[in-house]
C-alpha cells in the first residue's frame, strides 16, 4: 500500500468522523428545538377553540384537540428520551426517523384543520384560519431550518390543504391567497436551506477546529514526554559517561604529579587531553539539553572581565602559534575593570568562536578585539569580535552554521581537510549569547576570512565587589590535616579521589554505600566527608537526611558533606542542597575542583 493511499484514507476517514459528528450534532438541536414551539402550538389551540366553540359542535373540537394533544405528548416524551439516551454519532438514524414520523403527524393535524374548520358563512374565519397557517409555517422556519427537508416537509403539510380549498372554493381570490401562500412557502424553503448551509458550515468549523485543538494538545503532550525521555536518556548517559572518565582524567592528574620519562608523560598528556576533548562534547550535549527544554541557567556575578578573556586567549595561542597563526588580543581603553555576567557562560562562547577561528584558519591571523559599544535601542554593549583570515563561509551557508550538527560545506575548498567536531558549538554560543540578553552574529567572504560579534549587555560594577584573594584557587598544593570520609560505590572513583586527597595531606577512610557511610560517622569524627550521590542500598541523599536527622536528634553540630556526583544536571544540584548537603562537586573534576572544595568546607584546615 503507498504512503499516498494511506494518507488518502486518513483524510476521508477523518472527514467521515467529522460529518457524522455534525450531523449528530444537528440532530441534537432539532430536539433542542422542538419542545418549546409544541407546547405552546398546544396552547395556542386552546384561544383558536375557543373561538371556534359557538361555530362547531363540541365533539369536533374535542375531537381535534384530543388528536392534537396526543401528538404534543408523544413528541414531548420522544424529546425527553433522546435527551436522556444522548445517541452516540452513529446511532442517530433512527431517532431522526422518529422524528420525522411525529413531525409529519403534527402537520398533519395543523394541516387538517382548514378542512375541519371551513365555513364561508362564519366571518373572519379564514383571516384566522390564514394567520395560523402562516405563523406555524414562521415558527417552522426557524425551528427546522438545521434541516431544510423537514421544514419543508412539515410546511407543505400545513399549507397545501388551505390552498386547495382556497383554490376550490374561492375563485379569483382563491387564487391570490393560494399563490400567496405558496409563494411563502417557496421563500422558506429557501431561506431554511441557506440557514442549514451557514449552520452546518458553522458545526463543520467548530468540531474541525475542536480537532485541531485536540491534535495540537496531544502533540504537545507528546513532545513534552519525548523531550522528558531525551532528557532523561541525555542525564543517563551523561552520568555513565562521566562516571568512567572520571577515572581516566584522574588517574592522568595523578600520572602528570609523578615523575615520568618524557615519553610517558607525553602520552599521559595526549590521554588527558582526549578525555577533556570528550568531557568537552557530553557538556555540549547536555546544554543543548537544557537549551530545547527551556531549562539553562545564567548565574551573572561580579567578574574581572579582562581576566576571564585573558584565562581563554592564553589558553588557545598555544594552539594558534603551533599553525604558524598571528594571534592578536585588543582591548578598548573605555572597557571597565570589572562587569556583572556569567563567566563561565561567557568564557564557553568566548572558546568556541576562538576555537572554530584557530581550526578554520590555516594561514594569516586570529584576533580578538574586547570594546565597549554604544546601541541606541539596548544601550551600551561589551562586544568581542574575533576575526579570522581563513576560508570564509558563503551567504548561503550563514545560518546553516548555528544549527545543530551542522558544519559549513567546504566543497570550495577541497584541498582543506574537514576538520572535527559536532557542530554544536555555534549552536550553543548563540543560545547562550541570547540567553544571557545579547547576540551573536557573523559576517564572512569566502576566501577571505569570517568574523564573529558576540554582544552582552554592559554592567560595570566596583572591583571592591569581586571575590577576594582567598577564594581565588590555589595553584600550589598545601599540606592540610584532618580525617575525611569518601563514599563511592566505585572502586575506581574511590582509589582515584582517595589518591588525591591524600595528596593533600588528608587522612581518608572509604566506605562504598550509604549504609557503610552512617556506620562510619557514628563511630569516628571527620572533618568533611565527600559523598557519591547514586550508590545502591542506602543512595547519597537518602544517606544525607538520615545523618542531619541524627545530628538534630543528638544535638550535634553540622558536619560538612559534599556531593561528589556525575550527573550534571540542574535538578539534581537542588537535590543535593534541600537535603542537607553543603556543596557540589561535578565528575570528572580536577584535582584544583577538589582542593578548592575541600578547603572551603574542611573544619580548621591546616597546612602542616
Amino acid at each position: 500500500m503507498s504512503a499516498e493511499s494511506i494518507e488518502d484514507g486518513g483524510v476521508t476517514a477523518h472527514a467521515d468522523r467529522i460529518a457524522h459528528m455534525v450531523r449528530a450534532e444537528r440532530l441534537a438541536v432539532l430536539y433542542d428545538q422542538t419542545l418549546v414551539p409544541t407546547i405552546v402550538g398546544l396552547l395556542f389551540c386552546g384561544p383558536l377553540l375557543w373561538w371556534l366553540w359557538p361555530h362547531f359542535s363540541a365533539a369536533l373540537l374535542l375531537s381535534w384537540l384530543g388528536v392534537r394533544a396526543l401528538i404534543c405528548a408523544l413528541r414531548c416524551a420522544d424529546v425527553l428520551r433522546f435527551k436522556r439516551a444522548r445517541p452516540g454519532p452513529l446511532d442517530g438514524k433512527p431517532w431522526l426517523q422518529r422524528y420525522l414520523l411525529l413531525l409529519t403527524l403534527d402537520a398533519l393535524s395543523w394541516g387538517a384543520m382548514g378542512w375541519l374548520f371551513c365555513n364561508p358563512t362564519i366571518p373572519g374565519l379564514d383571516g384566522i384560519l390564514l394567520a395560523s397557517v402562516i405563523g406555524l409555517g414562521a415558527i417552522s422556519l426557524f425551528s427546522l431550518s438545521c434541516l431544510w427537508p423537514a421544514h419543508l416537509l412539515f410546511s407543505t403539510l400545513v399549507f397545501l390543504p388551505l390552498m386547495l380549498l382556497e383554490l376550490l372554493t374561492k375563485g379569483s381570490m382563491g387564487l391570490m391567497v393560494a399563490s400567496g401562500l405558496g409563494l411563502f412557502l417557496g421563500v422558506s424553503v429557501f431561506e431554511a436551506r441557506r440557514m442549514q448551509a451557514r449552520h452546518m458550515e458553522l458545526l463543520r468549523l467548530r468540531f474541525e477546529n475542536a480537532w485541531i485543538a485536540e491534535q495540537r494538545e496531544q502533540a504537545l503532550q507528546s513532545a513534552e514526554r519525548n523531550s522528558h525521555s531525551k532528557s532523561r536518556f541525555v542525564a543517563m548517559m551523561s552520568h555513565e559517561i562521566r562516571t568512567p572518565l572520571n577515572g581516566i582524567l584522574g588517574i592522568t592528574q595523578l600520572l602528570e604529579r609523578s615523575e615520568l620519562p618524557t615519553r610517558q608523560r607525553e602520552q599521559v598528556q595526549i590521554l588527558r587531553r582526549s578525555g577533556r576533548h570528550l568531557l568537552t562534547l557530553i557538556n555540549d550535549i547536555l546544554d543543548l539539553a537544557r537549551i530545547e527544554s527551556g531549562k539553562l541557567v545564567i548565574v551573572p556575578q561580579p567578574l574581572p572581565l579582562r581576566e576571564a578573556v585573558d584565562d581563554v586567549c592564553q589558553l588557545l595561542a598555544t594552539g594558534a602559534m603551533d599553525k604558524g597563526l598571528n594571534f592578536e588580543l585588543h582591548y578598548s581603553a573605555a572597557l571597565p575593570h570589572s562587569v556583572v555576567g556569567d563567566a563561565a557562560r561567557i568564557k564557553q562562547v568566548l572558546h568556541n568562536l576562538v576555537g572554530n577561528a584557530i581550526k578554520f584558519t590555516s594561514r594569516g591571523s586570529v584576533s580578538v578585539e574586547v570594546a565597549a559599544v554604544l546601541d541606541m535601542r539596548a544601550g551600551t554593549l561589551l562586544r568581542f569580535a574575533v576575526r579570522d583570515t581563513g576560508e570564509g563561509i558563503p551567504a548561503d551557508q550563514m545560518e546553516r552554521i548555528f544549527a545543530p550538527f551542522e558544519q559549513a560545506e567546504r566543497s570550495y575548498r577541497l584541498e582543506s581537510p574537514r576538520p572535527e567536531g559536532t557542530g554544536l558549538g555555534l549552536t550553543i554560543s548563540r543560545e547562550l549569547a541570547r540567553a544571557m540578553g545579547g547576540d551573536l552574529r557573523c559576517s564572512s567572504q569566502p576566501g577571505e576570512g569570517s568574523v564573529f560579534e558576540f554582544t552582552l549587555p554592559m554592567q560595570a560594577c566596583e572591583p571592591a565587589s569581586l571575590p577576594g584573594p582567598e577564594d581565588r584557587a590555589v595553584r600550589e598544593l598545601p599540606r592540610l590535616t584532618g580525617r575525611v570520609l569518601l563514599v563511592d560505590d566505585s572502586p575506581v572513583n574511590l582509589l582515584v579521589a582517595g589518591a588525591m586527597l591524600e595528596s593533600f595531606g588528608l587522612s581518608v577512610d572509604q566506605a562504598e554505600d550509604g549504609l557503610q557511610a552512617l556506620e562510619c560517622m557514628k563511630r569516628q569524627a571527620y572533618e568533611l566527608v565527600l559523598m557519591d550521590c547514586q550508590m545502591p542500598e542506602l543512595d547519597g541523599f537518602e544517606t544525607t537526611q538520615s545523618w542531619r536527622a541524627h545530628e538534630r536528634s543528638q544535638g550535634l553540630s553540622p558536619l560538612p558533606i559534599v556531593a561528589l556526583t556525575a550527573s550534571a544536571v540542574n535538578s539534581d544540584r537542588e537535590r543535593c542542597l534541600q537535603v542537607g548537603m553543603d556543596d557540589y562537586l561535578v565528575k570528572p573534576f580536577e584535582m584544583q575542583d577538589l582542593l578548592n572544595v575541600v578547603q572551603r568546607h574542611l573544619r580548621q584546615p591546616q597546612a602542616a
